[in-house]
């Protein structure tokens, strides 16, 4: 009787970790919610898939920014800060383009990513994954590669 009871009292426990990671799956930009300032760096479409990998995540992801240009590209970063390469289809380019991301998990909900060119850092991003786990609000930080400094609001629907 009393490891019926141990079962009833652990099961919730063993059920939520076992629901996952709130930011695996497809998310889709909503560029009309997202917040961009006029001349600073935007995008007019990005879908990303993410899954889990190891210790980490895996992304793809495909995108265009607000001048046109377009990218494909995928990293498998562990959750600890440590820097992973991006592999791009072709060479990304553009103002918020990089080659390197760091992701760290924060909590549950929350991750802090930083992107990379050329080893200097391009943005911070906080990312967080809504309480329903039906959107992820990317706030960024960035600098341009003239120096100007831009804050945005990418807001993301899961699609899957």
């Amino acid at each position: 009787m009393k490891a019926h009871r141990l079962l009833f009292v652990c099961m919730p426990a063993l059920l939520l970790s076992a629901a996952g990671d709130p930011f695996v799956g497809t998310w889709k930009l909503d560029a009309y919610r997202s917040k961009f300032a006029i001349g600073e760096p935007r995008f007019m479409f990005a879908t990303m898939k993410i899954e889990s990998s190891g210790t980490g995540l895996k992304s793809t992801a495909s995108a265009a920014d607000g001048e046109g240009v377009a990218s494909d590209f995928t990293f498998n970063c562990s959750l600890d800060g440590t820097p992973c390469n991006i592999v791009a289809a072709i060479p990304m380019r553009g103002v918020s383009a990089v080659d390197a991301i760091s992701l760290k998990r924060v909590d549950d909900h929350t991750i802090a990513a930083t992107g990379f060119r050329n080893r200097k850092i391009v943005y911070e991003d906080q990312r967080v994954v809504s309480a329903d786990g039906k959107t992820m609000s990317v706030t960024r930080k960035g600098m341009t590669p003239e120096g100007k400094k831009y804050e945005s609001t990418l807001l993301l629907e899961r699609i899957r």
